[in-house]
């Protein structure tokens, strides 16, 4: 069976390769060696794509490449790479990961850097394609905040993502249906502001929804309770990551220790008191180790009525893309049976009318790539063009991307494919293998950002619920570039924000003791980090 799959691959490799023209002059390929974003290691006995990318590269744009795939676990990621870096062995091309680790990089000298005008001259179809807005124009008024991300000191050092979705609404609320069927709650009486949401998770916790006689039910998950941030204007990070700023008079301020905030763990400290929240919600029964992270087993298994650890799509329903529906929903079905159901709620509005979650910006540098600095300018300039193909010839990126139609992937009919294959497999022949070579998870393409976005009916799905009011979520953050002190301080701020807000839930903690705190954060590096939040908001306006 595995002998007639590879020779249907090389069957039609062979076909793609006759396609082209053959007529080039030979010369040493350039190597240039590739870690980006992938699933499983490339099995060289089975990579029929990368070599055909090699082919296609050289007969159709001139380009005399011999790609390298390297495989870095996404786990392991910054451990293995800044090994390989200390040692010299980095490939050519790898993973930006954070902007944290972009400017640590940087500082460091790892990588190259060039000029905006280098960049123009290897990629103009690219550098055109990003000025003018991206696909549709639609992000013309996000140009400036990609070239200031692509740049230190004057000098460019990363290509970063440049995407619609990357600013999408991904969080909603995900209610238990029998739980709201037995309570006679229906999708048009779902709680819209903080007094209803509480006044639900008292009937989750206290009038048993699951019919089982017992008391073993509470309101809502940790990340639920978190939604409580949004209707008072916040977007926390509690518990374990990083919070966002927010302006208050004038000032930019964190969340953690805005005003607000001690309203909201107020409010939470009640619930708490009421037993409307699980008393170990600290732990979790949201995603657990050894279960995909986005699945709430609280809230699947029966434990408490909503939470807000996934997104539509993660509880895509099957006919969205007549597929098994999300990986949650799936798992949802699973334990409650497949004619359980579930229902996406609005976020709760304060008493300023503010609600949702936090959203990104359409600029990024997480899965962009970062280029080795031991590398020629020659090198730089032959990856740039690469690039530029990939932006320019459909075919070449369709290949890259997906693979060979009617074996890793089929064409549908709303213009996006079906792949034929689990990821890992798909990454084992070379599908992938080439991503941070055409940019970051997509092309800069039209065709790119069709396939990603555009003519996505999961993108459409979730898009559709999200302009419905109250179910858009759009806490943006004031500061869009990392600080410099984070990395050295956040960890620290972190722990002392979480640990006083469970003292003060599980009213272990009195809430009159709210201002010692505040200066507690101050003092162990907060103030330092709302300096540099001022300084920077200053420079940008």
């Amino acid at each position: 069976m595995k002998g007639s799959r590879i020779l249907a691959l090389v069957l039609a490799l062979m076909m793609i390769i006759a396609l082209v023209p053959t007529a080039v002059a030979e010369e040493e390929p350039v190597k240039i060696s590739v870690a980006g974003y992938m699933f499983g290691p490339v099995n060289n006995d089975e990579d029929v794509i990368t070599p055909a990318v090699e082919q296609m590269l050289k007969e159709k744009h001139g380009i005399n490449v011999d790609i390298e795939v390297v495989y870095i676990e996404q786990g392991n990621y910054a451990e293995i790479l800044n090994t390989q870096l200390a040692g010299g062995t980095a490939p050519d091309v790898f993973l930006a990961q954070s902007t944290t680790a972009l400017n640590s990089y940087v500082d460091q000298g790892v990588i190259k850097s060039w000029d905006e005008e280098f960049f123009k001259e290897n990629a103009p179809d690219v550098y055109a394609f990003i000025t003018g807005g991206a696909a549709y124009g639609d992000l013309a008024a996000d140009v400036d905040a990609w070239k200031k991300a692509s740049m230190r000191d004057g000098k460019m050092v990363v290509i970063p993502s440049f995407k619609p979705d990357g600013s999408m609404p991904y969080k909603t609320l995900i209610y238990r249906g029998d739980w709201l069927d037995k309570l006679g709650v229906t999708e048009e009486t779902l709680p819209k502001t903080v007094d209803d949401f509480v006044a639900l998770m008292g009937r989750f916790a206290k009038e048993d929804p699951d019919g089982n006689g017992q008391d073993d039910t509470f309101g809502c998950s940790i990340t639920a309770m978190k939604a409580l941030f949004g209707s008072y204007g916040l977007a926390t990070g509690f518990s374990g990551s990083d919070s966002y700023w927010v302006l208050r008079d004038g000032k930019v301020v964190n969340s953690d220790v805005a005003p607000e905030a001690k309203e909201v763990i107020s409010i939470l400290a009640g619930m708490y008191a009421d037993k409307l929240i699980d008393p170990e919600f600290v732990a979790g029964k949201e995603s657990v180790e050894g279960s995909y992270w986005a699945i709430s087993q609280g809230m699947v298994n029966g434990l408490y009525g909503v939470s807000a650890n996934a997104s539509i799509d993660h509880y895509r329903l099957k006919e969205v893309m007549g597929d098994d529906g999300g990986r949650c929903a799936q798992e949802y079905w699973a334990v409650n049976g497949e004619d359980s159901t579930f229902v996406y709620g609005p976020w709760p509005a304060g008493p300023e009318g503010e609600y949702g979650w936090m959203v990104g910006t359409p600029v990024a540098v997480s899965e962009s790539a970062l280029y080795n600095a031991n590398m020629s300018d020659e090198k730089l300039a032959v990856i740039f063009q690469i690039m530029n193909a990939f932006a320019t010839d459909d075919e070449l990126y369709m290949l890259a991307f997906a693979g060979i139609e009617g074996v890793h992937y089929e064409k549908q009919e709303n213009g996006t494919i079906k792949r034929l294959m689990g990821n890992e497999e798909l990454n084992a022949v070379g599908v992938w293998g080439c991503r941070s070579l055409y940019g970051a998870d997509r092309a800069f393409s039209q065709l790119g950002y069709d396939l990603a976005f555009y003519k996505d009916p999961s993108i459409a799905n979730r898009l559709n619920w999200f302009k419905k009011d109250q179910y858009n979520s759009y806490r943006q953050d004031v500061v869009t570039e990392t600080l410099p002190s984070l990395g050295d301080l956040s960890g620290e701020l972190n722990t002392i924000r979480d640990e006083a807000y469970v003292a003060f839930i599980r009213g272990e903690r009195s809430m009159d003791t709210w201002d010692d705190f505040v200066q507690e954060w101050l003092a162990a590096g907060g103030q330092t980090l709302t300096d540099e939040a001022n300084e920077w908001y200053a420079s940008q306006n």
